[in-house]
């Protein structure tokens, strides 16, 4: 039984028999893992994000996601998002990861294209997300960068997930990328003064960085 050092996290011990996702499930939901630790299934590996750091700018795109989506998904009544935190897993693509967040739609769980799972734990409501969500979202940071514009990239497309919304604030430019998908994989939705067009949402978006009086960043998802 490998075991990982991981720095804030202390010893995680990884089953030597973790070679597939049904393995990767059993063991993420009965292991007693440090709490809040990033882990995943991908690429036919466990991987770990130890740093457990993140950057201001990446909580507050968060927060603003929240504020905005939850919103529209309440207004319209179209279904639910999900935030960062929740399992979700794909069987067709073999993958099982922590997205910044995602979207549900009531049509996805009505016709079973996703369902929720409590991983066999019967005080649990759910701890899992299987199947494919409308939308997910990948905030990018310098440890998950190869991770969120090609590991997943690749994974989500296999996945068929319909929308795949990428966010990089670390740069003077703030990058918003709304991923359509089609039969070759993801194409780059275009944009028309800074407004993106979301087939999902049937709305269109834009998200703005500016400072507040103490010269913090501050992002705004707009909508229209």
């Amino acid at each position: 039984m490998p075991t990982i050092l991981a720095p804030f996290y202390g010893a995680v011990h990884i089953p030597s028999n973790i070679n597939d996702l049904s393995a990767f499930r059993r063991w993420v939901h009965f292991a007693e893992l440090p709490e809040k630790l990033p882990i995943h299934f991908l690429r036919g590996d466990v991987w770990m994000n130890c740093a457990r750091t993140d950057s201001l700018a990446n909580v507050l795109i968060r927060g603003a996601l929240i504020a905005t989506l939850h919103e529209q998904a309440r207004t319209d009544h179209s279904g639910t998002y999900v935030t960062a935190g929740m399992l979700w897993s794909n069987d067709q693509a073999g993958f099982a990861t922590l997205p910044d967040g995602f979207f549900i739609s009531k049509e996805a769980l009505k016709t079973g294209r996703v369902r929720f799972s409590n991983g066999g734990n019967p005080k649990a409501h759910a701890t899992e997300v299987i199947g494919t969500p409308d939308l997910v979202i990948e905030i990018v940071s310098d440890e998950s960068e190869e991770k969120d514009t090609d590991w997943l990239m690749s994974a989500y497309s296999l996945a068929g997930v319909p929308e795949y919304w990428l966010i990089d604030a670390r740069g003077k430019r703030l990058r918003f990328d709304i991923l359509a998908h089609s039969p070759r994989g993801y194409r780059t939705t275009r944009k028309v003064n800074g407004w993106i067009r979301s087939t999902v949402f049937q709305k269109t978006f834009q998200l703005v960085r500016s400072q507040d009086q103490d010269e913090l960043p501050k992002f705004t998802l707009e909508v229209r």
